[in-house]
């Protein structure tokens, strides 16, 4: 079950330091992005001709995101690449004895940030890029900076270095029974994250959000805050599905997120003294700033507008579009894409959905009259058990609710068309669910899309891998 409270990841890691400094972010969509922007920004800075005349080390730098996709520990990386599995579940077993060791019932949010904050500190980072889990006031994630003497006064204080900046990437309705049911009071919940005199970096918001987070940083002594520049972002995507990822023209989203990345990027090496001026003004730093504006061009992540191929899973021969749009917002960003990508062609769907989500809202912005729709389920999530998938047979009445009428099959129903009535095939898995819309698509020729949750994409991301090591 979700969680939300401080107490616990207090205790959890009481004695243990954070000297590695952070960069902190919050968002409604966007941070994972955003996340690994700056991963790989940090990385170009270690590469970078100004790094290497300054002689300056490079930076060793985690990051630690969530949910996973495949496995625990694949949210955990080291200077880009992925905590072995033996140092995880070393670290994880710790963790978890000293939870039933003290009696501490910390929730698997808490012993998955835990275990990924004592790997950077055992790893010697100098930076962790870190996502908030949800909202970001009482999210594991903030204890980051923090005190533990605020939760336990007779607790001897350890090293908790405070974060170098805090972004807030985007607000917009979600996880409402647990954050608010305005974006107002969202915000608030979100900007719970900023430190005193940390930066406070803000993505694109209405004045009203941008009100509340400013009010939140001024009353904990945070700042300055900064409303991220954002380029213009008009231009059209080209059609066709025949490029590389690398080469794939970028959608509004992926130029806002790089930007701010970008900017985040920037202000944290100047809190590190790394970089001396405001702008660039040599050529090393005008290179710099250069190659961190690239990043956003050429970096493909999984489950991110991602194209991959089903062919030797199901013969299926067209790119597929894999994304884990998982609400409204992140939804209409996905229509958007698919629209300049694949303009004026059908779509066929592969989706499955968290329980609670609003699903008919996410339907009627993704799905057009002429397109069809497989229903499925994703499995259980390893170390996340409260995760629920929505039954697909709920997924289809709210389609049926629609007023939209586009063909309809369900991965535990799929209705086949017989002389009277239709009769009922019954298809048990998200495997078969993948099959069933790749001959759905391959036979209208209409585009493939399977998007929904993340883990859907983790799902289908398990499947290609292991049909992978079966050849």
């Amino acid at each position: 079950m979700i969680e939300l409270g401080l107490s616990r990841i207090f205790r959890l890691l009481a004695r243990s330091p954070i000297p590695w400094r952070a960069i902190h972010v919050a968002g409604t969509n966007g941070k994972g992005s955003i996340c690994a922007y700056v991963t790989a920004m940090l990385s170009e800075y270690n590469r970078s001709p100004l790094r290497r005349l300054s002689g300056k080390p490079p930076l060793k730098h985690g990051r630690f995101t969530s949910p996973h996709l495949v496995d625990r520990w694949d949210c955990i990386t080291i200077n880009g690449e992925t905590v072995s599995e033996s140092i995880f579940k070393q670290v994880e077993s710790r963790i978890k004895l000293r939870n039933e060791q003290e009696n501490i019932n910390a929730s698997e949010f808490e012993v998955l940030t835990a275990t990924a904050f004592e790997i950077f500190t055992q790893e010697m980072i100098d930076i962790g890029v870190i996502e908030v889990g949800m909202g970001g006031r009482l999210d594991a994630t903030n204890i980051l900076g923090r005190n533990a003497e605020e939760h336990h006064p007779d607790q001897k204080p350890v090293e908790r270095a405070v974060p170098l900046i805090t972004v807030i990437a985007s607000i917009a309705l979600d996880h409402q029974a647990f954050l608010g049911d305005t974006v107002e009071a969202i915000a608030a919940e979100k900007a719970g994250i900023c430190k005193p005199g940390v930066p406070v970096l803000v993505g694109p918001v209405v004045p009203s959000v941008a009100e509340v987070i400013q009010a939140v940083a001024k009353s904990v002594g945070a700042g300055p805050v900064h409303f991220a520049t954002i380029p213009d972002t008009a231009g059209n995507i080209e059609g066709g599905l025949d490029v590389s990822p690398e080469k794939l023209v970028m959608t509004s989203s992926r130029l806002i997120n790089g930007e701010i990345a970008a900017q985040a990027t920037w202000t944290a090496l100047k809190q590190l003294n790394l970089i001396q001026s405001e702008s660039p003004s040599t050529p090393e730093l005008c290179e710099l700033q250069s190659r961190l504006k690239e990043v956003p061009r050429r970096l493909v992540f999984p489950g991110r507008l991602q194209l991959i191929s089903l062919q030797k899973l199901t013969g299926y021969q067209s790119p597929v579009i894999l994304d884990g749009a998982h609400n409204a917002e992140s939804a209409s960003e996905l229509s958007v894409f698919v629209s300049r990508t694949v303009p004026g062609k059908p779509r066929t769907w592969l989706v499955a959905f968290s329980a609670g989500k609003d699903v008919r809202r996410m339907l009627e912005i993704l799905i057009s009259p002429q397109d069809q729709v497989v229903a499925t389920t994703f499995g259980s999530v390893d170390g996340m058990p409260w995760v629920k998938p929505m039954d697909p047979d709920v997924i289809k009445e709210e389609f049926d609710s629609l007023p939209v009428q586009c063909e309809f099959r369900c991965s535990l129903t799929i209705r086949l068309p017989s002389a009277n009535r239709s009769t009922v095939m019954t298809v048990h898995n998200t495997r078969h669910a993948i099959y069933e819309a790749s001959r759905l698509a391959e036979r209208n020729d209409s585009q493939l899309v399977i998007a929904g949750s993340l883990y859907l994409v983790g799902d289908v991301t398990c499947i290609l891998r292991d049909n992978g090591r079966e050849e």
